[in-house]
């Protein structure tokens, strides 16, 4: 569908209500008068804008673009302009909760980027509403790698460049995917991982960066 999308948080009996800025923003797109899609509470409505504030429901959709099991990424604390792209990135590609981290090659100087809370919310906003998703990601506070690796989840998988013969595969069950920072795992961390049946995984003969590993990973198991 071609109309445009956007969230909702207030419904008041058969109006979709709208915050300043998001009224602002419809004004600034012209959409008075027109048909959008608005997305509350996971279901999809076809709705006819009738002014900036409000949208009244025509008819509830039945759309699913989610998968029918949890994918959950775990990016470590890294610039930025990479933090703020894996999160576009693993929203558009599907992810239903993404786990910030700290792991021993952490460039501590970067751990502001999980405080712009806000900031963070809205780039998780904007891409699901772009990508058409049902749900905005979670994403939940820093923990350790040690916690990472204890989460209970039967599927974690990590992307380690010096893995060998060890593809990733496409599931269809729950999952963590987990890349590295800049300056890789330690092999102490690579043991820990291997000793909590972490599947340990190669992904391409070159190395790339966190943000660019999530994205390979996501594409290819899902």
């Amino acid at each position: 569908m071609d109309m445009y999308k956007i969230f909702a948080t207030k419904k008041e009996n058969n109006d979709f209500i709208f915050d300043e800025t998001q009224a602002h923003h419809l004004k600034v797109l012209r959409l008075r008068n027109q048909k959008i899609l608005v997305n509350y509470e996971t279901n999809f409505y076809e709705c006819f804008l009738e002014d900036y504030s409000k949208a009244k429901i025509i008819e509830k959709l039945n759309i699913n673009n989610e998968f029918g099991f949890e994918v959950v990424v775990a990016i470590p604390i890294i610039k930025q302009a990479n933090f703020e792209i894996a999160l576009q990135k693993s929203t558009e590609l599907g992810a239903s909760k993404i786990i910030p981290f700290i792991s021993e090659h952490t460039d501590k100087s970067n751990i502001n980027v999980v405080n712009k809370i806000d900031r963070n919310k809205k780039i998780l906003l904007e891409a699901a509403q772009q990508s058409f998703r049902n749900v905005i990601p979670e994403l939940s506070k820093v923990i350790s790698f040690d916690e990472l690796i204890n989460l209970d989840y039967k599927n974690k998988v990590l992307a380690y460049e010096n893995a060998k013969n060890s593809p990733l595969e496409k599931v269809n069950e729950n999952i963590v995917l987990i890349v590295g920072p800049e300056g890789g795992f330690s092999l102490n961390e690579i043991e820990k991982a291997k000793q909590k049946n972490v599947k340990i995984v190669s992904l391409t003969k070159s190395i790339l960066r966190s943000e660019t590993a999530l994205i390979y990973m996501l594409s290819k198991v899902i």
